[in-house]
């Protein structure tokens, strides 16, 4: 059976970290209440894309998301009086969480159902409250009804950019997903299936990284160091495909003048790699496209 990284890749979140111990940490934890994943770290949507990519990869037969918004400004209600015969108002319409929390309890009933609760900083620390009272008992109360979702069919994962609830991260396991990722192993020219001369090129490349705070997954090596040996013959155009091919690269960062030093030290390994001419420095390309 393939591994957890290769079936997350398969639906789209490409990592060098392998997560299978904290999923069967997360998936083999005792029924007391919901099963829930808190997920936090600097990644930014990286986090919602491996929530995604999750639900898929562990064979959820629904996956459900929400995304919390910023409420709207309050608009004035307008009173109306009350004509003869007029019925008492009925029960208020059913908003968008609640709409998914019910959909998520009855689907469980029947599938293994993966729900996904995005921008949750953005919601009221009332939903915290009754997201809490959800995880421990299974029910999510909407006016008089109490909607009860199957304790090992539902998984619920938690993103936020701001601490959860206590009670509610008391009862999930939380995981750190990083921006940069901490990687299996250090980067050299067998894993990227090369001779042992191509140790230069892959410093120099490191250097550049390093100054651009990017960590890039094994994948994303070996795009540029495919860019190398088929496209890349000046500083310009290894700065287009960095800037391609590498997740999280700050294009201004990537075209100021300190990388215009950096790039200088480290293109003559580069371009010594490649069997490439020196160009005058007039010729040099610093776009990026």
């Amino acid at each position: 059976m393939a591994s957890l990284k290769q079936r997350l890749a398969e639906h789209g979140f490409v990592c060098d970290e392998d997560y299978g111990y904290a999923v069967q940490c997360l998936l083999s934890a005792p029924g007391g209440h919901l099963r829930c994943l808190n997920l936090e770290g600097d990644s930014g949507r990286r986090r919602s894309a491996f929530a995604y990519a999750l639900g898929h990869a562990l064979g959820h037969a629904q996956v459900l998301y929400h995304e919390f918004t910023d409420p709207p400004p309050e608009q004035p209600v307008r009173m109306d009086p009350a004509e003869p015969g007029d019925e008492a108002p009925g029960e208020p319409p059913m908003d968008a969480l609640d709409r998914v929390m019910a959909e998520a309890c009855a689907l469980s009933e029947g599938d293994a159902t993966f729900l996904i609760l995005d921008q949750l900083h953005r919601a009221p620390f009332q939903t915290h409250l009754r997201l809490a009272d959800f995880v421990r008992d299974g029910h999510w109360r909407y006016g008089e009804l109490a909607l009860k979702a199957h304790r090992r069919n539902l998984l619920i994962a938690f993103i936020s950019d701001e601490p959860v609830y206590h009670s509610l991260r008391q009862m999930a396991f939380s995981l750190w997903l990083d921006r940069h990722g901490s990687g299996e192993q250090p980067i050299n020219p067998a894993r990227l299936g090369l001779a042992e001369n191509a140790r230069p090129m892959i410093q120099a490349l490191e250097t550049l990284f390093r100054a651009l705070d990017l960590s890039p997954t094994l994948e994303e090596w070996r795009r540029v160091i495919h860019d190398l040996h088929v496209n890349v013959n000046n500083p310009g155009e290894l700065r287009q495909s960095i800037y391609g091919w590498v997740e999280g690269v700050d294009r201004a960062h990537l075209m100021s003048a300190y990388l215009d030093q950096v790039l200088q030290r480290q293109w003559p390994e580069i371009r010594n790699y490649l069997g490439l001419e020196a160009e005058p420095s007039s010729q040099r390309d610093r776009g990026t496209g």
